[in-house]
Order: structure tokens, then C-alpha cells, then sequence
């Protein structure tokens, strides 16, 4: 066996470490490298975290320039198909927009896609009173509250029917108010005349919707901008709950001018009366003989 010298375990420590700093600094900078233009492609990427349901802006997204090799199945690479886009799902920052995730693949959802989960779009006719004077609009919340006369219910009587109620759409404008405005061509003062009121209500309240538009009339209060999601309990209220039973003159005259009840005059043969009557009785006018 070679004994070698300690200048001899010197020389090859000094040797190895040489091979080894060599193909440290060699790996470090082939994966330092910048990948060349020819490898880098365009792709939609979210500017910030886009929530389900709602209508893409160009501020919300941006291009980005990523190695093909980075780019998912399915990513739009084109920034017209992504503004305007209702999002199917949640988008967050920094990720690659994808086709699957947004409501039009290939074609338009259309309303249904706006519509909540178990819930049903129902349209109920509305004026500018019943429907706060033409102020409502797609995403407001509202409370309903149905009347009924006294030849439907027996008498006068009003109820909230529903509370904190989504409005789906207002005529058949879908788009909600800041969307609206964003719109170059649309003058800020335009006053729509308020025919129609589209609601996102469940299949049994839609019934019930239906018949109280049909036999009574319904009305709509709107809720605050911020969200309430407490419910009032109320109890129906009638005439005579705001004002107590009221009588007219007329009325109030005939009961003054009742006449008294005449006393009914003592009968001969009355328990109360102990005398005994001999002999044969004469009765002229109101007198006993």
C-alpha cells in the first residue's frame, strides 16, 4: 500500500475542491440564466384577487410575459377576451386567468349566470311608488311588503312579506350602477322609467310573491348600503292598530238617542207580591179592584 505524504493529502484536498467550487459556480449560472425573448410568450394575469361573480375590468387584470413552459392549459393569452368577462370562480393575484374559470368558454352564459345558487329569478311589476320612486337597481337589497283589502283577508291589512331580497335586475338592465357609469356614452342624469323588477327568491317564496301580487298590492322598501342581515319580526297591522276603533256622528247619535227600557209593571200572581187575593179581581187600566 502507497503512503502518501501529508504534502500528497494536501494536493488532492486542494484538487477536489477545486473540481467542486468548479460545478457549483457552473450549475449556479445555467440556472441564473435569463431564458432568451424567443421562449417567452404573453398571458392574462390577475392584477389583484377577483372574486366569483363578478365583471372583469381592465384595471383588475394585466400581460404578462412568462416561459412557455410556465403557461397552463387553457390561459387567455389575450386581453379582449378576458374585460367584461363575468368570473365563474375566484381569481387570485398573480394567477394566470383561465378560460375554465370564467362564465363564457366559447359562448355567453347569459342571465342564468347571475342568478344565486337555489335561488329563482322572478319578475314583479313596479311604478315609481311601489318601487322607490325609480331609485332601485341590480344589487340592491330590498324588503317586501304586500296589502290586502278587507274583501280578500276580511279586512284592511299590511305585512312585510320578504326581507333582505337581492334585486337580479331593474327592466332588463343587469349591470350594477358603478358598471353603468364607467360607461363613456352613458349620460350620468338619465332617468329610467321603472316598469319591471327582476328578484333572486327561493321556489317558496316565489309562490308567494305571485299571489300577493295578484291579490293584493306590493311595495318595496330599500335596505342600507351596507349589508343587514338581521330580521325583523313584525306582526300584520290593520286600521284599528294605528288608530283604535273609531265611531262616526251617526253612530254616536243613535246611541244617545236610544230611549230607556220601560219597568215592566208587578204581575198579580208575582213571587214577590205576599198579599191574598179574595174573591173575584177587577183589573181597569194599570189598577187591581
Amino acid at each position: 500500500m502507497v503512503k502518501l505524504s501529508s504534502k500528497g493529502l494536501v494536493g488532492i484536498a486542494l484538487g477536489l475542491s477545486l473540481v467542486t467550487s468548479a460545478l457549483v459556480y457552473n450549475y449556479l449560472r445555467e440556472s441564473s440564466k435569463q431564458p432568451v425573448p424567443s421562449d417567452l410568450a404573453t398571458v392574462i394575469t390577475a392584477r389583484k384577487d377577483i372574486p366569483p361573480k363578478t365583471r372583469i375590468t381592465a384595471e383588475m387584470v394585466q400581460e404578462a410575459q412568462l416561459p412557455s413552459e410556465y403557461i397552463q392549459g387553457g390561459a387567455v393569452r389575450e386581453m379582449a377576451k378576458v374585460v367584461g368577462v363575468v368570473t365563474r370562480e375566484a381569481i387570485i393575484a398573480g394567477e394566470q386567468v383561465l378560460e375554465r374559470r370564467l362564465l363564457t368558454a366559447g359562448k355567453q352564459a347569459g342571465f342564468t349566470g347571475v342568478i344565486p345558487a337555489g335561488k329563482r329569478a322572478l319578475t314583479v311589476a313596479v311604478s315609481d311608488v311601489t318601487g322607490v320612486a325609480g331609485l332601485l337597481k341590480a344589487g340592491d337589497f330590498v324588503d317586501a311588503i304586500v296589502t290586502f283589502d278587507q274583501q280578500i283577508v276580511g279586512d284592511n291589512v299590511s305585512q312585510i312579506l320578504l326581507q333582505n331580497v337581492l334585486v337580479l335586475a331593474v327592466n332588463r338592465d343587469i349591470e350594477a350602477p358603478q358598471e353603468r357609469d364607467a360607461k363613456k356614452d352613458a349620460p350620468k342624469d338619465a332617468v329610467v322609467k321603472l316598469a319591471t323588477v327582476t328578484l333572486a327568491v327561493s321556489p317558496s317564496e316565489a309562490t308567494r310573491v305571485t299571489l300577493a301580487e295578484e291579490k293584493g298590492k306590493l311595495r318595496f322598501s330599500l335596505r342600507p348600503f351596507l349589508p343587514e342581515t338581521e330580521l325583523i319580526a313584525q306582526q300584520p297591522v290593520t286600521p284599528t292598530d294605528l288608530v283604535g276603533v273609531q265611531k262616526s256622528p251617526l253612530q254616536q247619535g243613535k246611541e244617545q238617542a236610544k230611549p230607556a227600557t220601560a219597568a215592566t209593571p208587578p204581575s198579580a200572581h208575582s213571587p214577590s207580591d205576599s198579599r191574598t187575593v179574595p174573591g173575584i179581581m177587577v183589573i181597569r187600566g194599570t189598577k187591581i179592584e
